[in-house]
């Protein structure tokens, strides 16, 4: 039977591969054999997203009764594939305890990665992470936020606004990333501005220049919002929404600002 389970798991049809794990699931107290779990791990590499989540799911029911399986997707974490290197991090996410600093370099690197739904997964499993050890994760998203690819730099702008960090070097961070080429991590940086502790005059600063003079429509948006979570009324601050406000080129852009001068008069 074992030898059956660990062709199953390794065959190329999708179907026989998720028949096999969805039996493994049915009997998940069942200690596997070291040939068997070798086999599920390896199902983490797959290119089926199906196949890496039922896998991982399997992996994390059946670690509850097996001491073998958090070993082994430690050093699974070491591969030389990028997929499976990402769902033996997903799975340990999955297991109760198992989330540590040993899984942190492979959630960068998943940040940095292509396809939208890892990104977002991993963002969720830094969070966790960095409730737990703050400094280590606060360092490691600043690293990321400054290089060069930008899908990395804009999640690990996202994953610091979850986390609240807010001292000034990620206003620094957040400020130059509000400088990039790209949109998407204009807006991220706006978003982490928008949710600094501070409202300090310089985060209204960057922001009055977002609104003022960038050249996309949504990051403009997304400055005027911004001003407004900021709590700071400054006459600056305000005549520069209240300009806005009156734009008829963009009623997008006049809404938000009409809404962000609404919650500064609440103040």
């Amino acid at each position: 039977m074992t030898e059956l389970l660990v062709q199953q798991l390794g065959a190329s049809e999708q179907r026989v591969r998720l028949d096999a794990i969805l039996h493994l699931v049915r009997k998940p107290a069942v200690a596997l054999t070291p040939a068997a779990l070798e086999a599920l791990v390896g199902c983490l590499g797959s290119k089926r997203k199906l196949v890496q989540r039922h896998a991982a799911g399997a992996l994390a029911q059946i670690a509850a009764h097996d001491p073998k399986v958090v070993p082994a997707l430690h050093r699974a974490l070491e591969s030389d594939t990028a997929r499976m290197r990402w769902g033996s991090a997903y799975s340990l996410g999955l297991i109760e305890g198992a989330l540590d600093l040993r899984v942190f370099p492979v959630l960068l690197e998943a940040l940095s990665s292509s396809d939208g739904d890892v990104r977002w997964a991993a963002a969720e499993l830094v969070v966790r992470l960095g409730r737990k050890y703050p400094l280590e994760v606060r360092r490691g998203l600043l690293g990321l936020a400054a290089g060069q690819n930008v899908d990395g730099c804009k999640m690990a702008l996202y994953c610091m606004r979850d986390l609240k960090f807010a001292d000034e070097e990620v206003c620094a961070q957040a400020s130059r990333a509000c400088l990039a080429a790209t949109n998407h991590v204009r807006l991220a940086a706006i978003s982490l501005l928008a949710h600094l502790a501070d409202g300090s005059e310089q985060s209204a600063d960057i922001l009055l220049r977002c609104l003022e003079e960038d050249r996309h429509e949504g990051v403009r948006r997304a400055a005027a919002s911004a001003l407004g979570r900021l709590k700071r009324s400054s006459p600056r601050v305000l005549e520069a929404l209240r300009r806005a406000a009156q734009n008829r080129n963009d009623s997008s852009l006049s809404r938000a600002a009409q809404q962000a001068l609404a919650r500064l008069e609440r103040i």
